[in-house]
């Protein structure tokens, strides 16, 4: 089969387009490179490098099994700063890759965010998880608002997509980790690529607020595996579907998981609190669960050790 990843040569792209291979498939990778760069190479791989938004679909000859669209900047300090590296492959973007899933007659799935949620501050939320039928309770035009209200509209734009009878659906991520993330970028909203800059430094761990802030974080090749999953389920897909590990902890638990890992002695930095910053953030994953029969394998704790070492090495 022949799959279409956007996004191809960043986190989540690199490892899902390894799996296909691997697999047997064929893939041709769009990517722009602003915050990635090529990497691997195969006989059974094509690469363009463009935008998104202005791709030429024409380059894709023959039958498409399948589009996975991943590309967007999800770097927080450069999406508040250049709002548009977000907005254009979003949505414009998305737009396009359903007129090329309606033309190739293929299935698409669009990575959508846990963003989408906002600041979701329900007591059932807390206690059971987000599903996806829930609210979302979001501000507007904030220095963060450009991320999640372009993930929004590329859900939407992959709605109307299934209303005109196309295959798609909107894949809610929260919180994929693992090697290969861009660990010197660091700043508002990546809690463990900060965590890992400031242990290269020696500097302490940066906590915005009391830390008491959950999450839950989901490893890599557990993301790629129900990503497979979904791209290959046999029958059609519900609308968004949440993907993320169940398990969540403190902001504070996690620094002191890190810091037990690494051995290192330096300490806590409490500083201000981000604006709009979500309490709680855990996936309520039973549909998930009821469509594939998945469940991570790759705990916190084990995904640390993972990392530890894929760094000493």
């Amino acid at each position: 089969m022949k799959y279409l990843v956007t996004g191809g040569d960043g986190f989540i792209g690199r490892a899902l387009v390894r799996r296909l291979l691997e697999d047997g498939h064929g893939v041709v990778i769009v990517d722009n490179h602003i915050t990635s760069e090529p990497g691997q190479r195969h006989s059974r791989l094509d690469r363009v490098v463009q935008n998104i938004e202005s791709f030429d679909t024409t380059f894709i000859q023959g039958r498409l099994d399948g589009i996975i669209h991943l590309a967007s900047v999800a770097i927080p300090t450069l999406y508040m700063e250049r709002p548009r590296t977000v907005i254009d492959p979003n949505v414009w973007g998305t737009q396009r890759m359903c007129d090329l899933a309606k033309e190739k007659k293929c299935r698409l799935l669009f990575t959508s965010s846990s963003e989408v949620y906002g600041h979701t501050t329900s007591e059932k939320c807390a206690r059971m998880g987000i599903s996806e039928l829930d609210r979302s309770l979001t501000s507007l035009l904030t220095p963060r608002t450009p991320y999640s209200s372009a993930k929004r509209m590329g859900e939407e734009l992959v709605s109307s997509f299934r209303r005109d009878g196309g295959d798609g659906a909107a894949l809610r991520l929260f919180n994929v980790y693992g090697p290969g993330m861009d660990w010197s970028t660091s700043g508002y909203g990546r809690v463990i690529p900060n965590f890992m800059d400031a242990l290269s430094g020696g500097r302490d761990l940066p906590i915005y607020g009391d830390g008491e802030q959950t999450r839950c974080f989901l490893w890599i090749d557990d993301a790629v595996e129900v990503i497979c999953r979904l791209l290959h389920y046999p029958e059609e897909l519900p609308q968004a579907i949440n993907i993320g590990h169940p398990d969540e902890l403190t902001v504070n638990k996690l620094a002191k998981m890190v810091l037990l890992e690494w051995g290192s002695d330096v300490g806590m930095e409490h500083l201000d609190t981000l604006p709009d910053e979500p309490r709680h953030r855990r996936p309520d994953t039973t549909l998930l669960r009821a469509l594939t029969g998945w469940e991570p394998i790759v705990d916190l704790a084990e995904g640390l050790r993972r990392i530890h070492a894929n760094l000493d090495g």
